[in-house]
């Protein structure tokens, strides 16, 4: 019997644990797993679904009092960007860009973690020009690799002090952008009936996950939240610069 299906099962609850804790992460941690025992095409499809449905989760639980005020710079910077990020992919080599954006990554996190840092951070954020900025940044990703949610989580963090808040964000954020994703995928043979079999078989491993990181989270405080979400940064950092 082969131990294929039983490390997706785990890879997969591993990513929704991740998504359930710090409100992010679902495919930057499943698809660089998935990839060691799939074709990328195959991690990408099995899971996307679930992927999809946690952001619409999400989007129900934290989403519903947010303030679209708060989420227009990024949109907006996001709109001018994905079709660039598209197009770059004839301009950039991948490895460039994915490390980029790693260091990217990495500098805002070590910024984040002192006192100093953590004020501009903040400030920069709070700003529809630093939403703007952040969100071009996250759009150009999304649109060259479908990874550009560290960008959107930092604005996400960074704007907001309360979890729920930041969740809201991130949920209708991601939700907006998997749905350009989503058409995406379809018209390229991505997503199909025979991926979204497989994926289903999978369904227990990602409610165990998300689970386990709804009741994880209730159990930490602010900081202890914080600290979790810049850890899954810096592996998501360490994915993008050397998974590919």
């Amino acid at each position: 019997m082969t131990l294929a299906p039983l490390y997706i099962g785990l890879s997969l609850c591993m990513a929704a644990f991740a998504f359930s804790f710090a409100g992010f992460g679902y495919g930057l941690v499943a698809v660089p797993l998935l990839a060691l025992v799939l074709p990328v095409k195959m991690a990408v499809a099995i899971q996307f679904p679930f992927g999809v449905l946690l952001v619409l989760l999400n989007t129900w639980r934290y989403g519903r009092t947010l303030e679209w005020q708060n989420l227009k710079p990024l949109l907006l910077g996001a709109a001018i960007a994905i079709p660039l990020g598209v197009f770059s992919l004839n301009w950039f080599s991948e490895i460039v860009m994915k490390r980029a954006l790693a260091l990217f990554i990495v500098l805002t996190v070590l910024s984040a973690r002192n006192k100093s840092g953590e004020r501009i951070i903040h400030g920069f954020a709070a700003t529809a020009t630093g939403g703007t900025v952040l969100g071009i940044i996250s759009g150009w990703f999304i649109g060259a690799y479908t990874a550009g949610g560290p960008p959107a989580v930092i604005y996400a963090m960074a704007r907001f002090s309360d979890v729920e808040k930041a969740k809201g964000i991130m949920g209708i954020y991601f939700l907006i952008t998997d749905i350009a994703i989503v058409i995406l995928f379809y018209f390229t043979d991505v997503l199909t009936l025979g991926t979204l079999m497989e994926s289903i078989v999978y369904t227990p491993a990602v409610v165990v996950g998300f689970l386990v990181g709804a009741v994880s989270l209730k159990r930490v405080s602010y900081r202890g939240y914080m600290v979790g979400v810049h850890v899954l940064l810096l592996i998501a950092a360490g994915m993008l610069w050397f998974v590919h």
